[in-house]
């Protein structure tokens, strides 16, 4: 593959920002939703936002078994397994631990994109630069972290169950870019009009779906937002993205994310930035340069 050009670039930082704006939204709605309705409703609120956004484009929803097969996979892959394994995992084990788990997604999306990709390459260069940035991560979300990791029972399991999480996501990296080609704004609104309804239905076998009545008006508003941002416009963003520079490039997005989420905890929350993070992000910016290194891969 080519040299990623300037809007690959662009398009990456983007969609850090849609994804990582996910946590300071969620910190909110989880005050008064279910954490299974938070994500259930962000995929609803994105659904209902680019149904009518897709018919003011003018494109038409994909016609066909093989074409909502494939919208289906990628709904399930990409947002209601991770979201509801990661969930789950995160009742057992911290969330710094979880996010270091997490961090395995991108050196998982350059082995099975090496094997189902014909134009991604597996290079020492390019491992080693994401052995650099996953030590990064780690120096982000504090080494403290990596102390909780092993264990048994049901500690154990909720790792793998967050493993799993990565596992799905960088599944998806992959299915995006071999899925039939569909118009962009058509496919983002398939995969949440398929994976709206068995979000909540999933989500009904667990909570009542009161958190209408029950919830806040920051908690809806919130909800709203990550209906919004870092779903329905990040699924725009990640399909464009992932269809011209390919699904490892777009992976390098979850070494990222966690030093937004903690560069806005710190601008929105008052949270304290340790200066690990900003060490790690070093290193992360390290190891994407050394990754994407061309002239040498």
């Amino acid at each position: 593959m080519p040299a990623h050009r300037l809007s690959h670039w662009l398009l990456l930082t983007c969609l850090v920002a849609l994804w990582g704006s996910a946590f300071a939204f969620a910190k909110i709605a989880v005050e008064t939703i279910a954490p299974e309705w938070t994500m259930a409703g962000r995929m609803a609120v994105a659904a209902l936002l680019l149904l009518p956004l897709c018919l003011i484009a003018g494109q038409r929803m994909p016609r066909g078994r093989q074409a909502w097969t494939w919208l289906a996979a990628l709904a399930l892959v990409g947002n209601i397994v991770p979201f509801f394994a990661i969930a789950w995992g995160q009742q057992h084990i911290s969330s710094a631990l979880a996010g270091i788990l997490i961090g395995f997604t991108p050196l998982a999306t350059l082995f099975i994109a090496r094997a189902l990709v014909p134009d991604e390459r597996v290079t020492p260069l390019r491992l080693a630069g994401f052995a650099i940035g996953f030590a990064g991560l780690i120096v982000v979300i504090g080494p403290g972290a990596m102390r909780d990791f092993g264990g048994e029972g049901p500690r154990l399991l909720a790792q793998l169950a967050v493993l799993g999480g990565a596992f799905c996501f960088a599944l998806n990296n992959v299915m995006a870019r071999l899925a039939p080609a569909m118009p962009l704004i058509a496919k983002s609104t398939g995969v949440m009009l398929v994976g709206a309804p068995a979000g909540i239905v999933l989500a009904s076998t667990a909570t009542p779906p009161s958190f209408l009545v029950e919830a806040g008006p920051n908690a809806l508003l919130a909800l709203g937002a990550l209906g919004l941002f870092p779903t329905a416009l990040a699924a725009l963003v990640f399909f464009r993205l992932v269809e011209s520079a390919g699904p490892t490039f777009v992976s390098l997005s979850n070494y990222l994310v966690p030093v937004f989420a903690a560069l806005a905890g710190y601008l929105i929350f008052g949270e304290t930035l340790r200066p690990g993070v900003l060490a790690g992000f070093a290193m992360i910016l390290a190891g994407i340069a050394i990754s994407e290194w061309r002239h040498n891969s």
